[in-house]
């Protein structure tokens, strides 16, 4: 039950987060990492496909190289 919360908000964020890309009042990277997070914790198939996204895997590996 908790790994499918995690998927559709994970779903959900990635598309506000897609949205975000074209309109400049929504941002774009908080949505994207809420989604990596989420799929971190429910799919590995699609955490993988988010990172390997040659779009929205630059917004997390951004991020993560920052952090570190």
């Amino acid at each position: 039950m908790r790994k499918k919360l995690y998927l559709i908000l994970g779903c959900l964020s990635l598309v506000l987060g897609a949205i975000g890309v074209f309109l400049p009042l929504l941002p774009t990277t908080p949505f994207i990492l809420l989604a990596a997070f989420s799929f971190e914790r429910s799919s590995e198939k699609f955490y993988r496909l988010l990172l390997e996204n040659r779009i929205f895997g630059k917004y997390i590996k951004d991020y993560t190289q920052k952090k570190e």
